[in-house]
């Protein structure tokens, strides 16, 4: 999305995306059912930047204040995941089509299960450490990629579709202006 905003509004989507992605990992919630990615994705779209970075960062950072730290590795792993879906994120804003979206949607919670579950699988005492203790390991996370995938698809849309209906009459006030 190459929408124009103005420092008041962009602050707004900031705030409201990051309030959005916070709630949904306090409140109760289907395991990895949460609006993480699709805040991802939708700052990515509409910010772009720095902005989505900071979006992601700041989701993590005060959510994980309130529900505690762990293996720092492992958290390592679950935030260098959030980040590489933000960067990718911000390059399929080029792209318009619901087919970019999809496909990053359905990346993005892979990507995320194939480079955590191989850090808990490695950094804790939970599985054995041989190709067994892996796929267990990935065998055993399937209902959070699941959660995960259907939440992406969920919050998503919901997401988009009302970031559409609000922006829909902000960007027409401005085109209006400007002619």
């Amino acid at each position: 999305m190459h929408t124009t905003f103005s420092t008041v509004e962009r602050v707004l989507l900031i705030a409201a995306l990051v309030i959005l992605g916070i709630g949904s990992r306090l409140l109760p919630h289907p395991p990895a059912a949460t609006a993480m990615t699709a805040v991802i994705v939708a700052s990515a779209f509409y910010l772009g930047g720095r902005a989505s970075i900071l979006v992601s960062l700041a989701v993590l950072v005060f959510s994980d204040i309130v529900l505690g730290t762990y293996e720092l590795p492992v958290m390592f792993s679950v935030y260098g995941s959030f980040l590489l879906i933000t960067l990718v994120g911000m390059q399929f804003r080029k792209f318009k089509g619901i087919l970019s979206r999809a496909s990053l949607l359905v990346a993005a919670p892979v990507v995320f299960f194939l480079v955590t579950n191989a850090a808990v699988w490695y950094f804790t005492p939970w599985y054995t450490k041989d190709l067994s203790g892996l796929m267990t390991s990935y065998t055993l996370a399937l209902p959070f990629l699941r959660n995960m995938l259907v939440g992406d698809f969920v919050y998503t849309a919901l997401i988009f579709g009302a970031l559409s209906l609000v922006l829909s009459p902000v960007t027409s006030k401005k085109m209006m202006h400007a002619s």
